[in-house]
């Protein structure tokens, strides 16, 4: 575990952020001070968040936590009414002095770049809602996002939450079987899509998985008019009669992301008006220290819990929202240099991947303009992280790297600018209560364990779409009164938290539990190593031995170098019996490495829901190594 502090802020650094500004207006002198009162008084400190963020109700809530129901859950600001829109679109239109500020700004792969102010979205997006509200669509109903992160999905997002329906983002990059799974599910008769758009230098046929999809209505971005059973979206915001946002209850659902199934259905996560719009805002002030002046751009799909996070975060906050459609290193690796550049960006959220990329190309130019890095996703490596810090960030800029997951649509980690940092540290989340419990659910410090809420946050999921039963039993039953979901993480004597990946990743090797990513940190650092993934598989002595799947140098040399280096800090038992190079790691587009579907595909297991990765080929390549090498049956190397 990474012990020195390579980021420390000075004091007027830390009197200048929007964390330090918030301690000081509840008059405490030090940031442990805030966090301290945050968890001891959660419900004062949840009401403050509203005033410190500028948050508007149209009514005033009358209890801020009240709870548990039958289901179990909990709700937050009982009697309050609120819109989303009205706080991240409708106010900043209306203020002379925000109405001309650039609510968004785009760029598809091919260059071509748009920018909205706050009045030109507030417009496009009361029109579309008018017209949403003319065809049926009203509360409660579920409306499908399937595109690209562009201006059209903001405005699709922000028109359906306008009127009080629930928005169903779904990931770009999925094929028709799991669009119609979520479509289905979720009970959605309307989705916004586009007919094509460019990734990679290839047309993608955007709206072609939808084409069979019986009862469906398509919303289509980039056409002009109506046809064949078609709506042009363009159509509909031109005539479309302009309507203000709906006063929704607090608890009233506006979200509904969908995490990925392994092998089961994937899982619908219900997301709220009031409590999970102030939690996104909370974070995105603190963690990312965003203010009305930032742009930010966020490396995600519209699909994910990041798309929806930091656009409505960033507006909310009167900040500009940066969207690029395409492939950040293409068509060439400098790509994203440029992006940042030419659209002033000052805040950058990537993936370990994406630095883990640029760093085996020699590519560490520094990036001057940006004042804060965001990073979440899967876990850092420290030279990676370094690489990010020292080059990139030049030594000065703060990596706010965060955790938590689409079930409460934030994190339950988070590094901030106001705090000294660690390489691939996080930090607790500020009024999340946040732990490390072991297997009897004892907190402990020092060891690797089961990372916990020891009580309730606002943003927690409201439930399981169509699964009430789920709910406990995914969160709360490992526990009782503790707030699971499978993270595997470490929490120092300081207070600083380092993840080791999914607990169900976790590696038994011979009784003694193991952390994938403890071994990647290992593997990654050595010459000729790019990135890795550990996992377990069956040995009948040790029950699980280790295996590593690296890319980079294809050599026995570097093969050699990875056992020896693991072993010798790890010990002998944890030498591995497989070190097999692969082309590439199966991967989500956003750049998650599926540790489950490379054990799976080795061992010649159902590799479960495949559907949001980039690439499947290499999981085929992965499965006939297996064959070849005995990988199912755990024999040595």
């Amino acid at each position: 575990m990474d012990g020195d502090f390579v980021y420390v802020p000075d004091q007027e650094q830390v009197a200048d952020t929007n964390l330090m500004r918030f301690a000081v207006r509840r008059g405490f002198k030090t940031i442990h001070e805030l966090y301290q009162w945050a968890d001891a008084h959660s419900e004062d400190f949840w009401r403050e968040v509203i005033s410190d963020c500028d948050i508007t109700f149209y009514r005033g809530f009358s209890k801020v936590l009240d709870g548990p129901d039958s289901n179990g859950t909990y709700a937050w600001y009982q009697g309050g009414l609120i819109n989303i829109v009205r706080n991240a679109v409708e106010r900043y239109a209306l203020a002379p002095e925000t109405r001309d500020r650039y609510a968004i700004k785009f760029e598809d792969e091919e260059g071509v770049r748009t920018q909205i102010t706050y009045g030109e979205l507030d417009g496009m997006v009361g029109r579309l809602a008018g017209s949403l509200s003319s065809i049926g669509v009203g509360r409660g109903d579920r409306i499908g996002i399937y595109l690209p992160p562009t201006v059209e999905g903001v405005v699709a997002l922000y028109s359906i939450l306008r009127i009080g329906a629930v928005a169903v983002p779904i990931f770009s990059g999925y094929g028709r079987e799991a669009v119609e799974s979520r479509l289905k599910d979720a009970g959605a008769r309307y989705i916004f899509t586009c007919h094509e758009y460019t990734r990679r230098g290839r047309r993608i046929m955007q709206s072609d998985p939808l084409a069979s999809i019986p009862d469906l209505k398509i919303i289509m971005a980039g056409v002009d008019g109506h046809s064949d059973g078609i709506l042009s979206m363009k159509q509909l915001i031109a005539e479309g009669k302009y309507v203000q946002s709906v006063p929704m209850n607090s608890e009233d659902p506006a979200i509904m992301l969908y995490t990925s199934g392994t092998t089961g259905r994937p899982k619908g996560t219900v997301h709220v008006h009031g409590g999970s719009f102030i939690n996104i805002v909370k974070e995105v002030k603190y963690y990312m220290d965003l203010r009305s002046s930032d742009t930010m751009f966020w490396i995600s799909d519209l699909g994910w819990m990041m798309g929806a996070w930091s656009i409505i975060g960033t507006n909310s906050l009167g900040g500009t929202i940066f969207l690029y459609s395409g492939a950040v290193d293409f068509p060439d690796d400098h790509r994203i240099y440029r992006l940042v550049e030419e659209n002033g960006v000052s805040v950058l959220g990537l993936s370990p991947t994406l630095i883990r990329m640029l760093k085996s190309k020699g590519i560490g130019d520094a990036m001057p303009g940006v004042r804060v890095f965001g990073s979440t996703g899967e876990p850092w490596d420290t030279d990676s992280w370094m690489h990010l810090f020292q080059n990139i960030g030049g030594g000065r800029t703060p990596i706010c790297n965060i955790s938590g997951g689409t079930d409460i649509i934030g994190c339950f980690l988070a590094s901030t600018p106001a705090i000294p940092l660690k390489p691939r540290c996080l930090y607790r989340g500020l009024g999340m209560h946040v732990s490390v419990f072991d297997d009897e659910g004892r907190d402990v410090t020092g060891q690797i364990g089961h990372l916990v809420a020891k009580g309730q946050c606002p943003s927690m999921t409201r439930g399981i779409w169509k699964q009430p039963e789920k709910y406990f039993e995914t969160y709360w039953s490992r526990f009782g009164t503790a707030w699971s979901q499978g993270d595997w993480a470490e929490m120092d004597a300081e207070g600083y938290f380092f993840l080791y990946g999914r607990s169900d990743d976790v590696i038994k090797v011979a009784g003694k539990r193991l952390g994938p990513n403890e071994v990647e940190d290992i593997v990654n650092a050595v010459q000729g190593v790019v990135e890795s993934a550990a996992v377990g598989i069956p040995d009948e002595i040790r029950g699980e031995s280790l295996a590593i799947f690296y890319t980079g140098s294809d050599s026995e040399e570097t093969r050699g170098a990875i056992r020896k280096s693991v072993e010798s800090k790890l010990g002998k038992s944890f030498a591995p019996s497989f070190t097999i190079h692969l082309p590439a790691l199966p991967k989500t587009r956003n750049g998650k490495i599926m540790r489950r579907i490379v054990k799976s595909s080795f061992l010649g297991e159902p590799v479960g829901d495949v559907s949001n990765l980039e690439d499947f080929g290499v999981v085929t390549l992965i499965g006939s190594i297996g064959k070849e090498v005995g990988g199912a049956h755990g024999r040595n190397n």
